[in-house]
């Protein structure tokens, strides 16, 4: 599924781009693309920070938190880890190219704990 995923979001980044023209490789064409993307899903991301180096934005609603109640957080967990692992890996490294990023989150929709808070960042090198 890992594999599956990441072509898929490598293609629509591609495909996302050309259709836009977007020729730089940098945080704000990562956040024009992943909004992009997370809105033909039926998402509303909300920005929360965009510099040189990091992209951060929240989700209201999250495709885990409909999952029926008899499926464990574990359960959601893994598969939130799943598609955000793979889905941003590929629209990173399609953008980003060789530019080492690290993507985290804090599940807190599907803890019942308020929004989802996405964070793209560039890795500094020492």
């Amino acid at each position: 599924m890992t594999a599956q995923i990441y072509s898929t979001y490598a293609t629509l980044a591609e495909g996302t781009t050309r259709i836009l023209g977007l020729k730089d490789r940098d945080m704000k064409t990562v956040a024009k693309v992943w909004q992009i993307l997370v809105s033909l899903e039926g998402l509303r991301p909300q920005p929360v920070e965009l510099s040189e180096s990091r992209f951060s934005f929240n989700l209201p609603d999250c495709p885990m938190l409909h999952v029926g109640k008899n499926v464990s957080f574990n359960v959601k967990s893994k598969f939130c880890d799943l598609i955000c692992i793979a889905a941003s890996r590929g629209l990173m490294d399609t953008i980003l190219g060789s530019q080492r990023v690290t993507c985290t989150w804090n599940k807190a929709l599907i803890r019942g704990a308020g929004k989802c808070t996405i964070t793209f960042e560039l890795v500094k090198h020492k």
